[in-house]
């Protein structure tokens, strides 16, 4: 029998043979922060954590479509660290591509809970 090593959702390697996706988002300020993994699993089944850094990759170039509207807080530690997305940003960001003219077609928005 053999294991997956990655997530099937978000892609992630597993950690003890549990996605870090699954977690719980911080709470600052009455406001929920996550992992690229962690919002990707909170999106819905066809954003994984690639496509949650692409958007704030594009957050990060001016002049785009998405320009400042995904900001990541980056925490330096172990390794490369760990950057940290506003849920409620990159719900904005899924709402914005989904319904792009442009692109490849996704599914329909995730709901809000």
């Amino acid at each position: 029998m053999t294991h997956a090593r990655h997530c099937a959702h978000c892609g992630s390697a597993l950690a003890a043979g549990r996605c870090p996706g699954t977690e719980p988002l911080l709470t600052h300020d009455g406001l929920e922060y996550g992992t690229a993994a962690q919002i990707a699993h909170r999106l819905g089944e066809d954003v994984d954590a690639a496509l949650v850094r692409r958007w704030a990759y594009r957050s990060r170039r001016p002049r785009g479509k998405l320009t400042g509207a995904l900001p990541g807080h980056h925490l330096p530690g172990r390794g490369r660290g760990v950057t940290w997305y506003q849920l409620g940003h990159a719900t904005r960001v899924e709402m914005l591509t989904r319904t792009s003219t442009v692109g490849l077609r996704r599914g329909e928005l995730t709901p809000v809970a």
